[in-house]
């Protein structure tokens, strides 16, 4: 008889160990852990959940203050050479002073270097200065 009713505590503290661990965020298997535990051995088991497992567990805080530099699109700016502007790197032409930032060739399109004085693609001479 005493047996039963020991073993019937036991099977009670278990569950209720089981249930407070999952309501405080613990996984399954923590859970299960700890009332398989204490249903083996109670006078180890839930002394240690009461002083232990009652913690709630660690989860990764978010924070807004960090930014994710790789998510935020970044517009890479250079100065115009005439009259020192911030313009896009990808603009051909100052929208400012209208000066050419990558000349282009004017029979075959291609870009340019500044230093060229023959288009190398298709022979014509540039007007570049």
């Amino acid at each position: 008889m005493m047996a039963t009713f020991g073993l019937l505590i036991a099977a009670l503290a278990a569950y209720w160990v089981y249930n407070d661990a999952k309501g405080r965020g613990h996984e399954t298997g923590t859970a299960l852990l700890w009332s398989v535990g204490t249903l083996a051995a109670l006078v180890v088991f839930l002394p240690l959940y009461l002083l232990l497992g009652r913690k709630r567990p660690m989860k990764p805080r978010r924070n807004d203050d960090i930014i994710d530099i790789e998510a935020v699109p970044v517009e890479e700016m250079i100065k115009c050479p005439m009259c020192a502007s911030n313009v896009k790197e990808d603009f051909k032409a100052c929208p400012y002073c209208g000066f050419a930032l990558k000349p282009a060739c004017t029979s075959c399109g291609k870009e340019l270097k500044r230093e060229w004085r023959l288009c190398p693609y298709c022979q014509t001479p540039t007007d570049l200065k």
